[in-house]
């Protein structure tokens, strides 16, 4: 994130790189006590929110600060407003033990969804909660149970078994 910090503020040396660390880090720190819980510093969203902030808040004599803080906070309030980042994200990903299935179907709660070709269902927008039920099948497998809670996301490996 730094790397591409520096190049939005035009910098290429290191002199600045604990102050803009700093920056970094309190972007971060603001979109998750907003309610951005979803917070991947890959995500281009919040990569643009990142370097917004910084751009806003980098150096004494900016002519566009004001107006580049707006723009934060008009993307932090977007951000915390969306289903996909005001919440977490629980992926399954359901093997038979040596290969991922593809069509599993994973129930979630009150959520349905099939497994990718990589084995893979994401549940986006899930709020915190305790004991959420889930169920995952497939046809020539025992159904596998259980409940999860869910306090930030969430990475789940399921192994059917065969019948």
């Amino acid at each position: 994130m730094l790397t591409k910090v520096k190049k939005a503020l035009r910098i290429s040396n290191t002199t600045f790189d604990d102050e803009i660390q700093d920056l970094i880090d309190g972007a971060l720190s603001d979109l998750q006590l907003s309610g951005v819980v979803n917070v991947v510093e890959t995500d281009s969203l919040i990569i643009r929110a990142v370097v917004t902030y910084c751009k806003a808040n980098f150096g004494w004599d900016n002519p566009d600060s004001e107006k580049l803080q707006m723009s934060y906070e008009m993307l932090k309030q977007h951000l915390t407003l969306s289903g996909e980042y005001g919440a977490y994200i629980v992926t399954f990903t359901v093997t038979d033990g040596s290969v991922n299935l593809e069509d599993a179907r994973v129930i979630f709660g009150s959520k349905e969804k099939d497994t990718d070709s990589l084995g893979v269902a994401a549940f986006k927008g899930i709020d915190e909660k305790q004991n959420i039920a889930y169920k995952v099948s497939l046809i020539g497998y025992v159904d596998s149970e259980g409940t999860l809670d869910v306090t930030k996301n969430e990475a789940i490996t399921v192994t059917l078994a065969v019948v």
